[in-house]
């Protein structure tokens, strides 16, 4: 891939949060065992496998325009008369022999129209190719911020193992005062056991991620533990839709359909420069045998009602343009309502992360403190307990899976959009970063 055509890609994909305000704000060096998302897109872009295989497609289309260009061979043809035959012509005494060259003149420019579908047909490798990157990249940057989203994931398992453990010591401590019965403690037990349960079964499905995730650019064996999620808990602002919505020309899938369209246009030019036939042509020179002299031959042929015999091929090289005009049509209508369900999606998303973060998590956590308190002086009950810490735990859980809706909605609106969401997505390199966010 010429790197004008990579530097283009990775500029359009922008990729989430290396486009907000974080790209302003110090960005964690890449290191030994963190992977970073700048480093990711590059990966994938520069060693996708699937990218690799189109260097070969355009060079087999370079060769094909190569050849498209080239006007009809001349043709060397020797001809003999009048030999083995009877009478007069028996034997090869009398033959005549004529030496002569031939060719064809395409009338109606056909070899420009040849090389003018070859070029359609480039255009639309070039749109399949940054297709195909922009689909990798997303599908590079979904698998990041799910990476991301099950360490935070991680994060609030191991807190909640470490509330049950601190919990079940609180319940014991009761139980060996007499000021709570032992069936408490066996559910406090319990409660610390399915919370190390949780934990080994998000530490199971990270490797995976890494593995699909490191696939991506080629690589069997991951070469990193973790990625860089510190951005995760910063999805940005919403910004308006139409804003958004006039960036859909650059949708990939939109280019790609109007280079169909570009080829059936230079396809239908093909067609009616058939309309005009082809002029042969022959000249040479013609030995005489029997009075031993020379002479000049030549001839022209052209066909006959060939425009007529053209017409089906017109009529359907016209049906084939229009259909693609009108597949266009439906395909940026349709990219506008998907684009317009993901940008919902992500409005939902950040309004509720920003509740969960401001309005709810620090309600909860207050409500544990002292329900804790409570607990231990003996008015409230263990069940009080137990449901004020899971309600902080489900909490920070919803406020994980909120942060990673607004980021996988910010990707499909950016490969909708075949652009980086900037200013498009209300985002500043003035908004505040909280580094207090809930883990």
């Amino acid at each position: 891939m010429s790197s004008p055509v990579r530097r283009a890609a990775i500029c359009a994909v922008g990729m989430m949060w290396l486009a907000t305000d974080h790209a302003h704000a110090q960005v964690p060096p890449q290191t030994a065992d963190t992977l970073t998302l700048a480093e990711t897109v590059r990966r994938v872009t520069e060693r996708n496998p699937t990218i690799i295989a189109y260097a070969p497609r355009r060079r087999a289309l370079d060769g094909e325009r190569a050849s498209a260009r080239l006007n009809p061979p001349l043709e060397l043809g020797i001809e003999a008369d009048e030999f083995a035959g009877t009478g007069d012509a028996e034997g090869v005494d009398d033959v005549e022999l004529t030496l002569a060259l031939s060719s064809v003149i395409e009338l109606g420019d056909r070899p420009a129209s040849r090389v003018a579908v070859i070029d359609a047909r480039q255009s639309l490798l070039a749109a399949e190719e940054r297709t195909q990157l922009l689909d990798a990249q997303a599908e590079a940057a979904r698998l990041f911020v799910r990476l991301a989203a099950l360490q935070q994931e991680l994060e609030v398992a191991r807190t909640a193992q470490n509330l049950a453990e601190q919990a079940e010591q609180t319940v014991r401590s009761r139980v060996e005062r007499g000021r709570s019965p032992q069936a408490d403690l066996q559910r406090a037990m319990a409660a610390t056991a399915r919370a190390q349960l949780e934990v080994g079964h998000i530490e199971h499905q990270l490797p995976t991620l890494r593995v699909r995730l490191a696939a991506l650019w080629g690589m069997a064996h991951p070469d990193f533990v973790k990625v860089d999620d510190d951005a995760l808990f910063h999805p940005g602002r919403v910004g308006d839709f139409e804003h958004l919505a006039s960036a859909l020309d650059q949708n990939p899938d939109l280019q790609q359909l109007a280079s169909r369209e570009r080829i059936e246009a230079a396809n239908l030019r093909l067609a009616q420069s058939a309309a005009s036939g082809n002029l042969r042509w022959r000249a040479g020179v013609r030995r005489l045998e029997g009075g031993d002299s020379t002479g000049l031959v030549a001839g022209v042929s052209v066909p006959m009602l060939s425009g007529r015999r053209a017409q089906g091929d017109i009529a359907a090289a016209t049906g084939r343009r229009e259909a693609a005009a009108l597949d266009i049509e439906a395909a940026r209508i349709d990219a506008r309502a998907t684009l317009y369900e993901a940008w919902q999606h992500r409005s939902h998303a950040i309004e509720a992360f920003t509740l969960l973060r401001d309005a709810v998590i620090p309600r909860l956590e207050s409500a544990l403190t002292g329900t804790r308190e409570a607990y231990r002086a003996g008015r409230y009950s263990y069940l009080e307990l137990i449901a004020a810490r899971q309600e902080l735990i489900d909490a920070r859980l919803a406020l994980v899976d909120a942060a990673r809706r607004a980021h996988l909605n910010r990707i499909e609106l950016e490969r909708l959009a075949g652009a980086a969401l900037t200013a498009a997505d209300g985002d500043t390199a003035t908004e505040p970063k909280d580094d207090n966010h809930d883990r």
